[in-house]
């Protein structure tokens, strides 16, 4: 699915353009919640990336391939202070009790200056049988994660919705779900396989293409680029 599914190549494809912007080569990576490493994979032109992962499972499919990745949680990483210079955490934190403790490890690992990329779920009023079937502890309401990152010590750099043309669909689905519970049994990724998995992924390439542009006001998911700062311990 990480290869192949319109969701994950799409979100590659938004993360690709806003973080082209900040990239350098030589960059110390960490993928936090790095899942089968198609993320890592397009982020080795930039530098040294490690991942990290929850699941035993993940983990060694990543070493499989050829790539570093250790077995630990977000809210308890075994890297030193300012270890990196770039952290992704990439819908991870609504899988969290505690959401705050995972960003002050985030924190604690990236160097002062350094650059923390976030997308989670939005919206408590999307909140549906995916969200259930994933173990989601919350969506995030508008400006929700912004308050947090900045009380932790972040400076928001950029701030953007995604799936925004998707949304009304998704809204449909969830709602429908809600109303007939046989009718929404299913997560949000067995939707748009087969020919509409091309249809969707270019609904996606052209997000990222308009957020040259714009910021995105509304959508499915949000995105958020934090810099630590330099102050910060």
């Amino acid at each position: 699915m990480e290869c192949n599914h319109w969701w994950y190549k799409g979100r590659r494809e938004i993360i690709s353009k806003l973080l082209n912007l900040y990239l350098s080569p030589d960059m110390k990576i960490l993928d936090a919640g790095c899942g089968a490493g198609g993320n890592m994979v397009f982020l080795e032109k930039y530098g040294s990336v490690m991942g990290i992962d929850i699941s035993p499972e993940m983990v060694e499919h990543c070493k499989k391939i050829g790539l570093m990745a250790r077995r630990e949680s977000v809210t308890r990483l075994s890297f030193e202070d300012q270890s990196f210079d770039l952290v992704l955490c990439l819908d991870v934190l609504e899988h969290l009790e505690n959401d705050q403790k995972a960003l002050e490890e985030l924190k604690r690992v990236l160097r002062p200056g350094g650059l923390l990329l976030i997308t989670v779920p939005s919206f408590s009023w999307l909140w549906g049988r995916h969200d259930e079937l994933n173990q989601h502890y919350r969506r995030y309401d508008s400006g929700e994660l912004q308050q947090i990152l900045q009380s932790a010590g972040f400076q928001v750099e950029r701030s953007t919705y995604f799936n925004f043309f998707l949304l009304p669909p998704v809204w449909l689905v969830r709602k429908l779900g809600r109303m007939l519970p046989a009718f929404g049994g299913k997560t949000d990724f067995q939707f748009g396989c087969g020919r509409l998995n091309l249809f969707f992924y270019a609904v996606m390439k052209l997000e990222a293409v308009l957020m040259d542009y714009v910021n995105l006001p509304i959508g499915v998911s949000q995105l958020i680029l934090a810099r630590k700062k330099e102050s910060s311990p």
